[in-house]
């Protein structure tokens, strides 16, 4: 898509090889900021992109409609690489909602912003059960930084000593929500850190709301 758009706009047979360095230029930004904990905004990402192939391709005549495509092709990439469904995650949440909790996604983005990957989502019913999408590109905060845990507990307007995090990666995740005094960290699946230690550790998302329960942080099923 950006090739030929770049072609046409006047960057020649240099786009062919022009396109993928820049979309690794983004991405080494993008590695860089988070290093730091910090996140770049969609603009910034967009920006990234553009600029590697103005550098790159410094014959290219920018227009509102070669701007477009290239918006739209960032956006494409979260469909590289689309959100798996883990099993049982359906389950678990009619479970977690009849108990009447209020639930948020909060993720770190790769290239695409926050808001494609939201649009997956939803397009498979999953806003049945989010009440709030707190993206790392939107509140510009990677995990484990903490301003992404603290937008999290202002959407849902709860205390971080009421709440409880669910997530896959021992730092990101379990170590994140720890330094935010979270009331319980939560690890799904196999990645292992033996200096990090989650409150619950399931294989699986099965057994989640009982995992909860046994913990004290959910009253008896309804």
């Amino acid at each position: 898509m950006l090739r030929t758009a770049y072609e046409q706009a006047g960057a020649g047979e240099t786009a062919a090889e022009a396109v993928p360095v820049a979309i690794r230029d983004a991405i080494d930004a993008l590695v860089v900021a988070h290093q730091s904990n910090v996140d770049l905004s969609g603009d910034d990402r967009f920006n990234a992109v553009r600029r590697s192939m103005l550098r790159q391709c410094p014959n290219t005549v920018e227009s509102p409609e070669l701007l477009t495509v290239l918006a739209e092709a960032i956006g494409e990439s979260a469909s590289w690489e689309p959100p798996e469904i883990i099993g049982g995650v359906e389950a678990e949440l009619d479970c977690l909602k009849r108990h009447g909790l209020r639930l948020a996604v909060v993720s770190n983005t790769g290239l695409a912003p926050g808001r494609r990957v939201e649009a997956a989502l939803v397009a498979r019913g999953f806003d049945r059960w989010i009440d709030h999408w707190i993206w790392s590109d939107e509140v510009l905060s990677w995990k484990p930084g903490q301003a992404i845990f603290s937008a999290a507990l202002d959407a849902l307007d709860v205390t971080a000593e009421e709440t409880a995090f669910v997530g896959d990666t021992p730092e990101a995740d379990v170590l994140g929500a720890q330094h935010a005094n979270f009331a319980a960290s939560v690890q799904v699946g196999d990645k292992r850190d033996p200096a990090v230690k989650p409150d619950i550790h399931l294989p699986t998302l099965g057994g989640l709301t009982n995992a909860l329960q046994e913990l004290g942080l959910l009253n008896p099923g309804p």
